[in-house]
């Protein structure tokens, strides 16, 4: 705060309020004429103090199986390189994007959090590179994540970051199954427990004082001393089956029983994927007319069941093999092809028109979480799938170094693909 007086009274005020009031009164004081101007040097954070300390007192009552990735980012010690990095990056920001990207990191909806997660994280990478970062520029439609300029770039290039998360009806039973986890990891004994749920789907009231009972009841037959081997029971109670299994510990002691969980097997499918790279395609329109590439880049998050080969499919279309046998049942010949379903892929039916032709390419980030000591921090590695058909396509110079899935053939009836720089081990932690 600054005291600035007529009469020729400046200082810096470093005091308190109660210090303050006083210099007030002396400025209102009968002949002294003055003016007290307060300039509050306050410094925007993500973990600032007061916040974190209001984190851990929601979370007191939490468990892993139910405390928000927010959380345990702000409160358990093995992430401060983490932390570290995130307020490193997010203070290189410019003041009126920083309260939105706060409010987005600090919430605790997944989606939220890891969506200006990799706003920070992709800025910080371009800049690496030594590009030019503008986030949240303004375009007709709405303001963009990230848009990239200079470094010998010929045009502007426009990235929208899409996180893509499992299905929600999935989500959602993980959910009810944390709830049931958090409950019996409530109960100490000298065994661990594995918990399959059987059922197709975990009600939405489950009777978890039955369900404790009968588990402690169940741990409570068996003799730690003597009991080496593994043990299962069922469990059923309305429309909630579970099957447990017992765990004998090397060194008996009690212990929370939780020793791992599973829902039922599935199938994994690229749904999610395709609506949120079809969401963002269809957001940004006025590129085209700008003649800028733009440019998606999908982060996978860590509880999705997809990886790249998905990205891959829903862009240029499924896998097909085709096989052709001799008479006596030989294979003689295998081909492998692709369907006409991708976002990408020229359509039979609409006269070989390629479609969403404003996508320039998709960029691919990875992130893994990497051990050093007992803090915990994340390496992120970055590919490119080109879109051959695109009105304004993307420089493979743009990430030289880096794999990218470029056309490398093309006839009347064939396109082919393949990976420049597949082998490249360059990943950044800016």
């Amino acid at each position: 705060m600054k005291l600035e007086a007529f009469s020729g009274i400046e200082a810096i005020f470093k005091g308190s309020w109660r210090t303050l009031l006083r210099l007030l009164d002396i400025c209102l004081s009968p002949g002294l004429h003055c003016w007290l101007i307060i300039v509050r040097n306050s410094t925007v954070e993500v973990f600032a103090p007061d916040w974190v300390r209001e984190v851990q007192r929601r979370s007191l009552h939490a468990t892993k199986y139910t405390t928000p990735i927010i959380a345990k980012l702000a409160l358990e010690p093995r992430f401060l390189n983490e932390r570290n990095k995130i307020e490193k990056w997010f203070g290189t920001l410019p003041e009126d994007v920083k309260p939105d990207i706060q409010n987005r990191l600090r919430g605790e909806s997944s989606h939220q959090h890891y969506g200006a997660y990799y706003e920070l994280v992709l800025s910080a990478f371009f800049k690496e590179l030594g590009y030019f970062v503008d986030i949240h520029p303004k375009l007709d439609e709405g303001e963009p994540d990230l848009l990239i300029t200079g470094n010998s770039l010929e045009k502007p290039i426009v990235i929208e970051v899409a996180t893509v998360f499992d299905d929600p009806l999935w989500q959602k039973e993980q959910r009810k199954l944390n709830q049931i986890l958090e409950r019996l990891a409530r109960i100490e004994h000298y065994f661990l427990v594995h918990v399959s749920v059987q059922s197709d789907h975990i009600p939405e009231i489950v009777d978890y004082k039955a369900l404790k009972q009968f588990v402690v009841q169940w741990l409570d037959s068996f003799d730690p001393k003597i009991t080496h081997k593994i043990h299962k029971v069922r469990y059923k109670l309305g429309e909630l089956k579970l099957e447990l299994w017992l765990l004998p510990l090397k060194k008996p002691r009690k212990t929370s029983i939780v020793g791992g969980s599973m829902l039922p097997a599935r199938f994994i499918g690229g749904q999610q994927l395709r609506r949120a790279l079809e969401k963002k395609i269809n957001k940004y329109k006025s590129v085209k007319k700008l003649e800028w590439p733009f440019v998606i880049a999908v982060s996978l998050a860590d509880a999705s069941p997809l990886d790249e080969e998905n990205i891959i499919d829903e862009l240029i279309g499924q896998k097909q093999v085709t096989i052709t046998m001799s008479q006596d049942g030989k294979e003689t010949a295998r081909e492998l092809r692709r369907d006409y379903g991708g976002l990408l892929t020229p359509k039979p039916g609409l006269g070989g028109r390629a479609q969403n032709r404003r996508l320039s390419a998709v960029i691919h980030i990875k992130s893994t979480w990497m051990e050093n000591g007992e803090q915990r921090t994340r390496a992120h590695s970055v590919s490119v799938i080109h879109n051959h058909w695109a009105d304004i396509p993307v420089n493979t110079e743009f990430l030289r170094g880096y794999p990218q899935l470029v056309c490398s053939s093309e006839s009347d009836s064939l396109v082919t693909f393949d990976w420049v720089d597949r082998d490249s081990a360059m990943s950044f932690d800016c």
